[in-house]
């Protein structure tokens, strides 16, 4: 029971506790409040006077602004007056220019038709004067004109008749090279073509059928090469023009990219196994003596380039298995090379010609100088039996003669002749020592 009373009466002083602190905490709260609402009202009441302070401002303001217009509305009616007033005196003014230039435009007229009368012959006889050359002039230039359009007429005439002619050439030719196309599908004739052309090359380098080079020339094996060329020193060069060009002339047919470069690489191919079959056949041991290498022809630039183009290791593998291919062109190069070796051979064989007949010729003349020798030595003999017989004459002879003459025995008007001795000096022929030197030099 005490506890109870002592429960309860601390419960009662925590009440009265708490409402005291609670009354205690709302009366702060309301100072607070009314400090705070004490502090707007001083701020509004200082916002309220300088707006009434803004608001006479602005009310001077206007009344200044009012002012202004008034004076500006007195200053706009006197400067409309203004206006009206020179606009009435810009209208007269306007109105005595208008009267000045008809006046000045009638005065003009009269005067003008008066010097156009007065004047006229004579302003016509100028302009022909000064534009007589021009209207000469233009009459060139349109005379020109004229002969340069026929010109070019002619010319555009011309130009599509040599268009025509040459569209007929062009179809003519595409039908000649289809049927050319067409012919060398054939076997025999892409062979009979290639054996053609080669001859004509090696005939176009100067060198002769049967002297310089033989066509189908059977071997000991029975093989023929088209053309077997002849070499300074006994020497034979086989040279075969038997190249499979069927596949080329598909690639020259094709429709597309794709199947040109497929008949171009089956053409490389087939120029490839005819270089082993040339390789093969070894022409130059059946030749021999000959250079160790047979030359497969092509019969054209365009064959020997589409196979350089696919299979570029053809030269260098050629030359490897003793093949030498060539186009039209080296070919020639290499015939050209063949002739000029034959040149130099016949100019060796004539040198050496040359220096037999040198050597016939240099006893001929040992053996004309032997008689020469002896006729300078018979010569010297008979110069020396001449004066032995002037100095005879001279001494005995011719004195017993005019001694005769003297006597009478002869007649008186005929003189003896005087005989004079002759000095004879003939040049020495070379000695033997000298000539054996002129001999070994030749």
């Amino acid at each position: 029971m005490l506890d109870v009373i002592w429960l309860l009466i601390g419960l009662a002083a925590g009440f009265g506790a708490g409402v005291f602190a609670g009354t205690l905490r709302g009366r702060r709260a309301a100072e607070a409040e009314l400090a705070r609402v004490a502090g707007e009202s001083s701020g509004l009441s200082a916002a309220l006077a300088e707006v009434r302070a803004q608001v006479s401002a602005r009310e001077a303001e206007i009344q200044s602004t009012r002012s202004a217009l008034e004076a500006e509305k007195a200053v706009s009616a006197d400067s409309k007056a203004r206006l009206e007033s020179a606009r009435e005196h810009f209208a007269e003014q306007r109105r005595q220019i208008e009267q000045m230039q008809e006046k000045a435009r009638e005065a003009f007229a009269a005067l003008s038709a008066a010097a156009l009368r007065s004047n006229n012959e004579q302003f016509v006889v100028l302009a022909e004067a000064r534009f007589k050359p021009i209207r000469e002039q233009l009459e060139r230039y349109e005379q020109q004109l004229k002969a340069l359009e026929e010109a070019r007429n002619k010319a555009y005439g011309g130009i599509t008749e040599k268009l025509e002619s040459l569209q007929q050439r062009s179809d003519r030719l595409a039908g000649e090279t289809g049927q050319l196309v067409a012919a060398l599908r054939q076997s025999g004739a892409k062979g009979k073509w290639g054996e053609v052309t080669l001859q004509r090359v090696v005939e176009l380098c100067g060198l002769t059928a049967h002297c310089d080079f033989t066509t189908q020339a059977t071997l000991d094996s029975g093989q023929k090469p088209d053309l077997v060329v002849h070499l300074p020193g006994g020497r034979s060069l086989a040279i075969d023009s038997k190249v499979n060009t069927s596949a080329f002339l598909d690639a020259a047919e094709a429709a597309n990219e794709d199947d040109r470069r497929r008949h171009i690489a089956r053409y490389a191919a087939d120029v490839r196994a005819t270089l082993r079959s040339l390789s093969a056949k070894e022409y130059w041991k059946q030749l021999s003596p000959a250079p160790e290498f047979v030359v497969m022809f092509m019969p054209g630039e365009a064959f020997f380039a589409a196979a350089l183009s696919q299979d570029r290791d053809l030269l260098t593998d050629g030359v490897d298995k003793g093949v030498l291919l060539a186009s039209p062109t080296t070919l020639i190069a290499l015939l050209l090379a063949v002739r000029h070796g034959w040149q130099q051979q016949q100019v060796a064989e004539n040198a050496e010609k040359i220096a037999e007949a040198g050597r016939e010729l240099f006893e001929r003349l040992v053996t004309f100088v032997g008689h020469l020798d002896a006729v300078r030595g018979g010569l010297e003999k008979a110069a020396d039996a001449y004066n032995k017989a002037v100095g005879n004459w001279a001494s005995r002879t011719a004195p017993s003669a005019r001694k005769l003459k003297d006597l009478g025995a002869a007649d008186a008007g005929r003189e003896l002749p005087d005989l004079e001795p002759m000095d004879v000096s003939l040049r020495t022929l070379p000695r033997e020592d000298d000539a054996a030197d002129v001999r070994r030099a030749v």
